[in-house]
């Protein structure tokens, strides 16, 4: 009776949990809080922190760097900006699967609601039938950089065809640019910014509290009933500070993402029951598929190739054309600096019998059989990706300065390892541990060998190959050009492109299934409304809900969850939801520590920008009762 009361508790302001926050306080007489751990998007720059990833046995006990977005709109608010359907083959795959309302049909017209397309004229061919235009979350066509049109050429010889839009109900197939999520003046659009607009924060049923993590649900104490009900949760804002709780009237809603909503079930004793034990933590729900199945696109790892000068934009890194295309956006809202880092992607089958995978002096490789685990043969397995500038080491270290190139790579999109997301410790203070467990499927690695060697045949491929340089740079310095700067690719074995997979391997910082819905609670967490099997008042709404990875940048599907089901909240809280792409990343565009003006470039051209970029946002201190005590502490509430 002493703890303050909402009907409502979200907790996880990421790319789900801003739109919860902002449909359900559409209802005036519904009281909402909204939990966040890091900081209001408007007041930062940006935010990340990365994830405790364990050693890799697969990748000579490598860890594989993995950030997330600590901020309000999440992940969402330091992506690659790319706006995309993914495959309507994978709904229906849900759909038949017992996910009751997940069928690619039932979910357009959420997909149609809450899209603001510009369209533009770069791109005559699409069918403005198959966008929606008065929705949230802006998008747009931006500008591509020249080495972009080169390689779509080189796609086409390949027999990967052109597609006029990869955001349609016919699929995801074939070679084009990107839908952004980067308004008419060339801000990235984030959750945030779409759904947490001025409107929106004036809302007085809406509360938000930024800088605090919870700590755990809370549930009810009568223990001589099969069902526990959520009831509350207690949060705090240091690892020493005091706890606080808030009473849930209604339900609470776990949107922390693929690697911290397991962290929240299990520190509140839902999960394996031996687990759980060993941890010293009451078992409320025994379900042991909590933090497992986690699934995310593998990558070969970034492929440097360099180009001539006059197709790539590394020369925006010198201080004079850096400026200047600063200036530009900033002015003019043109130029590069408006524009995606990962311009474009082709989509593909590895068994399509019209593309050449094999070496032409490999001809063992013909032997290689791969496994079908798309969704149906509308879906692609494999996605190449391309970047217009140089990216070493995930952006944390500079290409030589008198190099300049591109960045392209490979994806696994229908992986068959899967990982798992499991506590360190008993407090929230501490990151989860995930282990990803890439390429424990000999599947999943034959399929990315094939992918990269036909990567090495494209660059190979004219046009591209009249503008890419292979002449071999003496020193250490340039190792990381191999192999894109080899002149014969076929010489390269298929186990020497083994040891460079496992040594460059990236995800694509795309997790998801980690609480996934299902029938079963041996294999599943949540049912197909998104209820967490057993408890009653408690669901979870973010990428861990997805039964599989999907095909493609799987940003939008959380955003369509929401949209989706929140009008009928009474019956269901739906969602499809999930972090948006990072591809090779983007947050490796250039994770730079410094101001220099010539990187200012690099850290808006990966979708730093933002609405409302030089605003401040005030916070306010509000009274908020725990079970012992009365305390101020910081909250944002509009």
């Amino acid at each position: 009776s002493q703890w303050k009361t909402y009907d409502y508790v979200i907790v996880g302001g990421g790319t789900a949990g801003c739109v919860l926050a902002s449909r359900l306080s559409e209802n005036p007489n519904a009281t909402v809080l909204l939990v966040e751990a890091g900081q209001s998007h408007k007041r930062t720059f940006f935010t990340k922190f990365p994830v405790g990833n364990s050693p890799q046995e697969n990748l000579n006990n490598r860890q594989v760097y993995m950030p997330r977005g600590k901020i309000l709109g999440g992940t969402s608010s330091l992506n690659a900006c790319i706006y995309h359907r993914c495959s309507p083959q994978d709904f229906n795959s849900w759909a038949a699967n017992g996910a009751e309302g997940w069928s690619y049909d039932e979910l357009h017209p959420y997909f149609m609601k809450s899209e603001g397309y510009a369209a533009s004229a770069s791109k005559p061919d699409v069918k403005l039938k198959d966008h929606g235009f008065n929705g949230p979350w802006k998008t747009s066509e931006p500008d591509v950089a020249p080495l972009h049109h080169v390689i779509m050429e080189a796609c086409a010889v390949l027999s990967i065809p052109w597609s006029p839009d990869l955001n349609t109900p016919n699929g995801t197939l074939g070679a084009s640019s990107f839908t952004a999520f980067i308004d008419t003046k060339g801000r990235r659009t984030s959750s945030a910014t779409a759904y947490l607009t001025p409107d929106v924060l004036s809302r007085r049923n809406l509360t938000i509290i930024v800088k605090s993590r919870v700590d755990k649900i809370l549930f009810d104490t009568n223990t001589s009933i099969s069902r526990r009900r959520a009831i509350g949760v207690e949060f705090s804002q240091a690892r020493n500070s005091p706890r606080y709780r808030v009473h849930a009237r209604k339900e609470i809603i776990i949107c922390a993402g693929a690697f911290n909503t397991p962290q929240v079930l299990l520190l509140s004793g839902i999960g394996p029951a031996a687990d759980l034990e060993e941890k010293g933590i009451e078992v409320i729900k025994d379900l042991p598929a909590v933090g497992q199945n986690l699934f995310d696109h593998q990558s070969c790892g970034a492929l440097c190739v360099r180009t001539k000068a006059a197709f790539s934009w590394d020369y925006l890194a010198k201080p004079l054309p850096g400026v200047f295309a600063l200036v530009q956006w900033l002015l003019k809202h043109k130029g590069p600096l408006t524009s995606l880092p990962c311009q474009g992607g082709a989509f593909f089958r590895s068994d399509n019998p019209s593309i050449s995978f094999e070496s032409n002096k490999n001809e063992g490789d013909q032997d290689i059989q791969i496994a079908d685990l798309t969704s149906g043969l509308k879906s692609p397995d494999i996605e190449f990706m391309w970047f217009s500038v140089l990216v070493v080491n995930n952006g944390l270290s500079a290409a030589p300065a008198n190099v300049q190139g591109m960045t392209i790579s490979a994806l696994a999109l229908k992986p068959e390892s899967a990982g798992r997301a499991f506590l360190k410790t008993t407090s929230v203070w501490d990151k989860p541990i995930i282990h990803s467990n890439f390429f424990s499927s000999e599947n999943d690695m034959k399929l990315i060998i094939r992918a990269t060697r036909l990567l090495l045949k494209l660059i190979k491929t004219e046009p591209l190959a009249s503008i890419v340089e292979s002449t071999p740079l003496p020193g250490k310095s340039y190792d990381f050009l191999w192999p894109g700067n080899v002149s014969d690719p076929d010489e390269i074995t298929d186990e020497q492109l083994r040891e460079w997979i496992c040594k460059n391997t990236s995800p694509a910082y795309h997790p998801t299934s980690s609480a996934r819905m299902g029938i079963s609670e041996k294999s599943s967490v949540i049912d197909s409304k998104l209820c967490v099997h057993g408890v009653d008042g408690l669901r979870v709404v973010d990428a861990s809900a997805f039964p599989h990875t999907l095909v493609g940048k799987q940003c939008y599907e959380i955003v369509l969850s929401n949209a989706l089901h929140v009008p009928v909240f009474c019956l269901t809280l739906l969602s499809v939801s999930q972090l948006a792409h990072a591809g090779l990343s983007t947050i490796f565009l250039a994770q730079t520590q410094t101001w220099k003006i010539q990187k200012h470039w690099r850290i808006i051209m990966m979708g730093m920008h933002k609405g409302g970029l030089y605003h401040t946002q005030t916070h306010h201190p509000k009274v908020i009762k725990s079970a012992h005590t009365t305390v101020n502490i910081n909250i944002m509430h509009r």
